[in-house]
């Protein structure tokens, strides 16, 4: 009997302490808000989602878009002294976009975040022809398209180009971008002249003159992909232009091909697209007065191979 008193005895304070331990301090909720200035821009505009995130001062905000893999950060932004934020919209990406503002855990606050607001970036212009009138470049049921996630990066060989060449270039992937949602980064010049199996493997994209194409053709587009987890990723691509043809330089509406009309129907191809059927359409398999723009088909082509598409697996491969 005083051996089970003395042991009952041990036990007391440890019971004690358990009972008088003070409970967890439970998290803050947070409450964000977010208005667009305009929920219908024409590409280029400037546009606005502005808010309040509840919470201490000088909290972090992010403003997310909704692609197929899921949920991706544009930008980022803090909130002021009485909580209020504004972030630009993304108005240089053509198509419907799905946009939350997020506001991490910070302090003693939770993190919090906007139910889907509904951007629509609309083009310059009228798009003509079928919204489906696009297809992929591979034949044999592929869909190679670059990870939208990472920036792509391109370096040219001006060599026999004309004096505003790389100004054009940069002119088609900038107009690319605005289709696609892609990021390019142009790396400078490289000596390599582009062609089948010959590209500059410091860069996913090598543009360039060459001496001549066959026939007509005033360039070619193409590129190289492999196939990994249930992805077809583009690897390499390149943009040979054919420095014996004649054409008028810069972009236009109307009128004979340009140059700028080539690199963007080529640089489609190198980014995954086959011809389109209709005349009306850049990716058609000749450049007339009729496909200096965009059509509906182009728009959905590029916005299947652009960051709407969602992020490709293993972002940090090296090929």
């Amino acid at each position: 009997m005083k051996r089970s008193a003395l042991a009952l005895a041990a036990c007391l304070p440890l019971v004690s302490g358990l009972l008088l331990q003070a409970p967890a301090h439970a998290a803050t909720s947070t409450t964000v808000t977010a208005t667009l200035s305009s929920s219908t821009v024409k590409v280029g505009s400037t546009t606005t989602i502005s808010g309040t995130a509840s919470g201490p001062a000088g909290r972090d905000v992010r403003l997310d878009v909704r692609i197929a893999s899921g949920w991706r950060t544009l930008t980022t932004s803090t909130t002021s002294s009485t909580g209020a934020y504004r972030m630009a919209a993304p108005s240089q990406w053509i198509g419907g976009h799905d946009l939350r503002v997020v506001a991490p855990a910070s302090g003693d606050a939770a993190s919090g975040w906007t139910g889907a607001r509904t951007l629509t970036v609309k083009p310059g212009w009228t798009p003509s022809g079928s919204s489906s009138d696009w297809r992929w470049l591979a034949t044999d049921g592929d869909h190679p398209r670059y990870n939208p996630c990472r920036a792509i990066t391109w370096k040219f060989n001006r060599n026999g180009g004309y004096a505003a060449s790389l100004d054009d270039v940069q002119g088609a992937f900038r107009r690319l971008a605005q289709a696609t949602g892609l990021t390019f980064a142009y790396k400078g010049t490289t000596s390599v002249v582009p062609a089948s199996g010959q590209y500059d493997r410091s860069v996913a994209i090598t543009v360039g003159f060459v001496s001549s194409l066959s026939g007509t053709v005033a360039g070619r587009g193409g590129g190289t992909w492999s196939i990994h987890d249930g992805y077809e990723e583009m690897l390499h691509g390149t943009l040979a232009l054919d420095r014996s043809e004649h054409l008028r330089t810069g972009f236009t509406t109307s009128g004979e091909a340009t140059w700028g009309q080539i690199m963007e129907h080529e640089l489609g191809h190198v980014l995954g697209l086959g011809h389109a059927a209709g005349s009306s359409q850049l990716m058609y398999g000749s450049a007339t007065s009729r496909n200096h723009l965009m059509g509906a088909g182009d728009l959905s082509a590029f916005r299947a191979v652009g960051l709407q598409a969602g992020c490709i697996p293993h972002a940090q491969r090296t090929v």
